[in-house]
């Protein structure tokens, strides 16, 4: 049994339990549109940051939100610097509980060329794909080892470079390059038709040290009352709409 279930095995009641927050607990999103960036006026927004502000107010929760690349919000749950994190796919990082809830889910998708579709994943055996440096996504691609995977240092840097000829097609989350996509002031039949190869989570992690029955069944509540709502495809076709 995880240690995240044995939290659970207890009465329903413990969300109505008063919780004391003497300070605000600190969430860490990844700094990578649509889910989390600053406005021209140094503001942070996203999917991701309005989520957290929502699971504070369901939740009843004072939660700071703070945007970091990838590796560092993993680092800093682990570390004890963070007490939550809302991401996508970071399950098999050492030092995590499993997530504690899931908030949406996430198609992960494959795109090649303009003119170049691929119905299924054995036409891209050997070939050179793309993927965000710090993403894995091994539920959707663990199961294709013969794809060759470039590491990018952003979605926009390997759409330039499939654009270029320098990959052949470029692996991530749908809506993170639909919005890459336009950021780079290209359209989506700029590239090949998209190849769904797999879906991902975005989830809440707590740190092992500020992890509570109590806390976790209010946050648990928090993300399924989310999930039911979906705001999660709301929030994702509000910030589409920006882009247009």
């Amino acid at each position: 049994m995880n240690r995240t279930r044995r939290y659970f095995l207890c009465t329903p009641l413990l969300a109505a339990l008063p919780l004391t927050a003497a300070t605000p607990l600190t969430m860490v999103v990844v700094d990578l549109m649509p889910w989390a960036g600053r406005n021209a006026d140094g503001q942070l927004e996203g999917v991701a940051v309005d989520l957290a502000q929502q699971l504070s107010s369901l939740s009843g929760l004072p939660i700071v939100t703070r945007a970091v690349p990838y590796a560092r919000a993993v680092a800093m749950l682990a570390g004890g610097s963070a007490d939550l994190m809302l991401a996508i796919d970071a399950g098999q990082q050492t030092g995590l509980l499993p997530p504690l809830a899931p908030v949406g889910v996430e198609d992960i998708i494959i795109i090649g060329r303009r003119g170049v579709v691929y119905d299924n994943t054995d036409a891209l055996c050997g070939r050179r794909v793309g993927l965000l440096r710090s993403a894995s996504f091994k539920g959707a691609l663990h199961q294709h080892p013969c794809l060759v995977r470039y590491p990018t240092n952003s979605y926009e840097q390997g759409l330039r470079m499939l654009r270029q000829g320098r990959l052949e097609a470029m692996a991530g989350a749908r809506s993170t390059m639909d919005y890459a996509i336009r950021h780079l002031g290209l359209k989506p039949s700029d590239f090949g038709a998209p190849l769904v190869v797999g879906q991902a989570a975005l989830s809440l992690y707590v740190a092992p040290s500020v992890l509570t029955p109590a806390l976790g069944a209010r946050l648990q509540q928090a993300c399924q009352q989310l999930q039911r709502q979906k705001q999660m495809p709301a929030l994702l076709a509000q910030y589409r709409q920006t882009t247009d």
